[in-house]
């Protein structure tokens, strides 16, 4: 590509223009250190303009070496007749080679693509000289990220959310989706069990006719949020159990009353009965954890005398 090494001055450099901005500013190391100590060891790359020189890739370096007092900076300079989708496959390039983008970052490099006048057009081999790799299905999940909110892309560059979730986030209200990302910043959880509380909060919300804000307000789930002797699991398992109790209220009696009788036969910690799922069928499931035969025949005599008494035959009779 046709280019010159140069240094330009950084009053030259347009700064206000992010057309081509990728990075995220999250989970980014700060380089102020590193250009203070080394120099710039990469440079930017700007394009010449009839005005002020617009950035292509090195936003983050200019910013810094402006803290740092300089007057200039090493670029490379492309000419004005250089063409936007150039410019965009280069700030692409550029940002990849660097390191590993996140999801947000590689939503804003297809947008960038589409606002270079690639459009819906975009060929594979572009995508994959860019390092992209993405089929369409995943093109769309991503195009819709750049429309979520900022919390939510937040959420997904820090990890605490997950790209599924972030989608189902997106079919709220922005006020309702910040909320769950502030529960979910809150708790940290995997995708499974964030769905599972986003499906029951959905429900309880549009049965009861409650805004979901409210709803996330009441006192049992800001008890467990708020109480800081319980860890980041103890905290899910108290507002998922909560949730579920509200959404199905006779299946949480049921299940309630089975563990009460489970734990009444008193089999010790090493033995657990799971009812069958959801209480659909009449199957139970038993686990049995021992490190010894002495464990196991011990395990073996509770569970022979829990199956005389009557608990056992409320529960399996």
């Amino acid at each position: 590509m046709d280019y010159k090494y140069d240094l330009a001055a950084l009053d030259s450099i347009d700064t206000t223009n992010n057309f081509y901005r990728i990075t995220t500013a999250q989970d980014k190391p700060p380089i102020y250190e590193s250009i203070y100590r080394i120099g710039l060891t990469c440079p930017v790359i700007v394009q010449e303009t009839d005005s002020r020189r617009i950035i292509i890739s090195g936003f983050r370096r200019i910013e810094t070496c402006r803290q740092l007092g300089w007057q200039e900076i090493p670029c490379r300079i492309l000419p004005p007749h250089t063409s936007s989708e150039q410019c965009a496959e280069l700030a692409i390039t550029d940002n990849f080679c660097q390191r590993p983008l996140n999801i947000v970052e590689k939503a804003r490099c297809l947008r960038l693509l589409g606002d270079a006048n690639r459009g819906s057009n975009i060929s594979a081999e572009v995508v994959n000289l860019l390092g992209l790799s993405l089929n369409k299905a995943y093109v769309a999940k991503l195009k819709r990220v750049l429309k979520t909110t900022e919390t939510i892309q937040d959420g997904i560059i820090s990890g605490k959310i997950g790209l599924p979730i972030a989608l189902l986030l997106s079919e709220l209200s922005n006020d309702e989706a910040d909320a769950m990302v502030s529960l979910f910043n809150r708790i940290p959880m995997g995708i499974n069990k964030q769905r599972e509380i986003l499906l029951y909060i959905k429900e309880v919300s549009a049965r009861d006719d409650i805004p979901l804000g409210t709803l996330l307000k009441e006192d049992a789930i800001k008890s467990a949020l708020d109480n800081d002797d319980l860890d980041g699991n103890q905290k899910s398992r108290q507002v998922r159990s909560y949730l579920k109790k509200r959404r199905y209220p006779r299946l949480a009696r049921v299940e309630e009353q089975f563990h009460e009788r489970a734990r009444a036969l008193k089999l010790g910690g090493s033995i657990q009965i799971s009812p069958p799922p959801n209480f659909e069928g009449s199957s139970c499931t038993m686990t049995i954890r021992f490190n010894s035969l002495n464990a196991l025949m011990d395990a073996h005599r509770k569970i022979s005398d829990a199956i005389d008494t009557p608990i056992a035959f409320e529960l399996f009779g």
